[in-house]
């Protein structure tokens, strides 16, 4: 059967046809980087892509959500997701596309803006492969649910297009794929991993309360800088100490906010707090210890009880994610007779974060399978001000999904069909 070196070389003509396009696409998105919720302009112009390549859109899921059909024959549901949203970082590459673009965030305040994450090539491959899908439909057979999602960087954009209808209003996937960039593979590398693939995630907001005053009398307070330093400090211990080193865990103290003046004292700190970790307990074991670390240092302090320290779980909080074995297992050998074991790598699971596996939850779960594609010619790290993967990822990106795809809505019919088409 030559069906499927052939459809892969087919999916690179179209992909090459389409490149300038995609790259321009690609810098669109670039430019216009939109924060978590605010994904206004960006879901209508992905929205209006998918319906440009023969998709059924609607809009509005979950917010900004975007969900696209293409309907063709019986066969399985596969959903397709790119997320939309950008991040809170001054862009410092020095790319004539850079972005330039500002956006009041969450709590009001005017920030930068970009995509640092890697979600505007996410969203241009999604458009890559469905217009190549379009084009092959003699070679797969079921429905494609192309899925643009908001507020992955808040965790919180699948949960909210599931609990507005995404499963009951369209339709209840077979399957769910999904891709990640990845600066720690080289370019055109693909890293898959059955089972545990990324880290659960939990972000705190921590309020240190003290007793505010004139900075020449520190003697009538009680400082709730001088308090927050010392919680910061000692919360680098729970790692050391009370986690196993054969554990995962991270905790990062990522801001401190505090006082608006050289001569007073504030009466409160916030802080906000990110942990990461593969197992319940682990995780577990992380807040119960902030907790204790936070309330000893604040009673040792001379903080009343009424004023220890006030902490809040977000709900931009994810559990670890875990692909389906069997997804994946064919997922990942289809991947292999593509582009050879040299550019397959079976990697380890991430410490980073994702909501994408809530899209697999629920009773029956939707098997799920998240792959990295490598884009190691970045100049930077996710989340980084110097981030900007070269555009021939797109390409790369765009081309696994559709090989992912084709080996999911393929059967015996189809392959034939296809073999006589190609032939």
């Amino acid at each position: 059967m030559r069906s499927r070196s052939d459809l892969s070389a087919l999916a690179y003509e179209i992909l090459d046809r389409e490149y300038p396009a995609l790259e321009a696409l690609y810098r669109e998105f670039h430019v216009h980087p939109e924060l978590s919720g605010q994904e206004e302009w960006t879901s209508r112009h992905l929205a209006g892509k998918l319906r440009d390549a023969g998709y059924e859109v609607t809009t509005g899921i979950g917010g900004t959500g975007v969900a696209a059909l293409l309907h063709n024959g019986e066969g399985p549901v596969l959903m397709i997701r790119a997320d939309m949203d950008a991040l809170p970082i001054r862009e410092e590459t020095g790319l004539p596309w850079q972005s330039r673009a500002r956006m009041k965030d969450a709590r009001g305040n005017e920030v930068d803006v970009m995509h640092a994450c890697g979600h505007d090539v996410h969203m241009t491959a999604l458009v890559g492969a469905a217009r190549a899908l379009a084009a092959l439909t003699f070679s797969w057979k079921g429905t494609l649910m192309l899925i643009g999602q908001p507020s992955e960087e808040s965790a919180s954009g699948a949960a909210r297009m599931i609990a507005d209808g995404l499963y009951t209003r369209f339709a209840r996937p077979d399957a769910a794929i999904a891709l990640h960039v990845a600066p720690e593979l080289p370019p055109g590398y693909i890293g898959y991993r059955e089972g545990m693939i990324s880290a659960g995630g939990e972000s705190l907001d921590m309020v240190i309360r003290g007793i505010g005053g004139h900075a020449a009398h520190p003697e009538t307070t009680r400082d709730p800088v001088v308090l927050a330093a010392q919680v910061i400090l000692a919360l680098q211990t729970i790692i050391s100490r009370e986690i196993a080193a054969t554990e995962m865990a991270i905790l990062t103290v990522a801001t401190v906010h505090g006082g608006s003046k050289h001569n007073a004292i504030p009466d409160e700190v916030s802080l906000q707090i990110n942990i990461r970790y593969f197992k319940k307990e682990t995780r577990d074991r992380l807040l119960t210890a902030i907790r204790r670390v936070a309330d000893g240092v604040a009673r040792a302090g001379g903080i009343p009880p009424d004023r220890l320290p006030r902490i809040t779980i977000l709900p931009e909080s994810v559990p670890p994610m875990e692909n389906d074995s069997v997804l994946t297992g064919r997922v990942a050998e289809a991947f292999l007779q593509t582009y050879g074991p040299d550019r397959v790598r079976k990697i380890e699971p991430v410490t980073g974060s994702e909501d994408f596996g809530i899209f697999g939850m629920g009773d029956p779960p939707v098997p799920i399978c998240y792959f990295r594609v490598g884009c190691g010619d970045s100049g930077g790290y996710l989340h980084s001000s110097s981030f900007a993967p070269g555009t021939s990822v797109i390409r790369d990106a765009a081309h696994a999904l559709i090989i992912a795809a084709l080996e999911i809505q393929k059967d015996e019919l189809t392959a034939k069909i296809a073999d006589e088409k190609l032939k």
